[in-house]
């Protein structure tokens, strides 16, 4: 049974719901979901439930649906598209939130009331804990679903959401601001229920971050393999695609995919060595010229030298396999392509791809291309050394 600590970061939340998909499909056995802010949110959907209805409601979420806000002239804010007269507009709409003491949530709750059901949370026997902060001395609040008074789960959920510039959420006579200025990813309060295999969902959000107190915990952290965009940008587009996207970097972890961006299925060691011995050793001295390593070269080179400098270049850690960093180089080289994201790869057909999306040379080209491909490479810096790595590797690398 795991447990998952779910960060908190408005609008980035979709990302949990892709991955929390994944853990689904995947048939793991979910005990219990601590979450902050956006994270308490979706993780009370979760422990009630709703998830499939949770993340249709992400696939079709409007900014009008939680805030007072037009959602054109959401969008015309958020990309800063505005002309004179949206301008003044926004500007008196500034002076009412000023005036009223920060933006008003009652539209958040009303939305909330439509999702949420108290009575199934505190019924399903999964755990479920949230954090938020008491501003009577600043004291954090780390609840867990049977600690908070009955018929106050929703007020408890928005306590946590309240991002700084929302008007203060108000229970019982005290106020309460947004629990990431404490602990954005509450690992320790899944910890403390006894789970001892938990899955951090990141979103890099504005917040703590508290680093897990327990030395028997194994804490696995499931990070965005790219940035999800601003904690309030709703736009639909970027939501589906971090949906999309948490899917995709959870089933890279649930399965031991390889790759940054790219999932891709490992081959077994030895067939990748290989395939890299069998690298001509003309393309090899090429490579080697390419990082300035001389302009011959051996497989050996290849393997002591070669492809630890390019592990370098592409920022790997030292200990970095093989496979890791050809991979990681052949993904420099799909990105350039527009090469899909959001499928699962065999190693083969990860290659076969990136080939077909080469030009094919003319044997004019090719010989011009023999010719002068050390003075190319002299000329060449950076991205591009690394982009023509890419080609050489995928060019001669047969996985037979």
């Amino acid at each position: 049974m795991i447990g998952l600590a779910l960060e908190g970061g408005g609008a980035r939340g979709a990302f949990h719901m892709g991955v929390i998909k994944a853990f689904l499909e995947e048939g793991y056995d979910i005990g219990g979901v601590t979450g902050t802010s956006i994270g308490a949110l979706n993780g009370a959907v979760l422990v009630q439930g709703a998830f499939e209805e949770g993340f249709r409601i992400w696939e079709n979420l409007t900014p009008s649906q939680l805030f007072d806000i037009d959602d054109e002239e959401y969008r015309k804010l958020i990309r800063r598209d505005f002309d004179r007269e949206t301008a003044l507009q926004f500007a008196a709409r500034i002076g009412g939130i000023i005036r009223n003491k920060g933006i008003d949530t009652s539209r958040l709750k009303q939305f909330l009331q439509g999702i949420i059901d108290e009575d199934k949370i505190r019924q399903s026997p999964m755990d479920f804990g949230l954090v938020t902060i008491s501003l009577s001395g600043l004291k954090p609040l780390e609840l867990y679903k049977e600690d908070i008074p009955k018929g106050q789960m929703i007020d408890y959920l928005m306590a946590s959401a309240n991002f700084p510039g929302f008007r203060l959420k108000e229970i019982e006579n005290k106020y309460y601001i947004d629990g990431g200025l404490y602990d954005n990813c509450p690992i320790n309060l899944l910890a403390r229920k006894g789970y001892r295999e938990i899955y951090a969902v990141r979103t890099l959000g504005i917040g703590m971050f508290r680093h897990i107190r327990y030395s028997d915990v194994k804490v696995t952290q499931i990070l965005p393999s790219e940035p999800l965009g601003r904690i309030f940008d709703f736009s639909r587009d970027l939501i589906r695609r971090n949906l999309k996207m948490g899917y995709y970097d959870g089933l890279r972890v649930i399965r031991g995919l390889k790759g940054r961006k790219y999932c891709i299925k490992p081959v077994e060691e030895e067939l990748m060595l290989r395939a890299l011995y069998r690298v001509p050793e003309e393309q090899i001295g090429h490579l080697a010229s390419l990082f300035g390593l001389g302009q011959t070269g051996t497989r050996r080179m290849l393997l002591v030298k070669i492809l630890p400098e390019i592990g370098g270049k592409l920022g790997l850690k030292d200990d970095a396999d093989f496979q890791d960093i050809v991979i990681n180089l052949l993904e420099r080289l799909a990105e350039e392509q527009a090469l899909p994201r959001y499928q699962i790869y065999e190693m083969k057909d990860f290659l076969t791809a990136i080939r077909e999306r080469n030009m094919p040379e003319t044997s004019e080209a090719a010989g011009i291309t023999a010719a002068i491909r050390n003075r190319i490479t002299e000329s060449l810096t950076g991205k591009h050394r690394l982009l023509e790595a890419a080609r050489m590797i995928a060019e001669n690398l047969m996985l037979d």
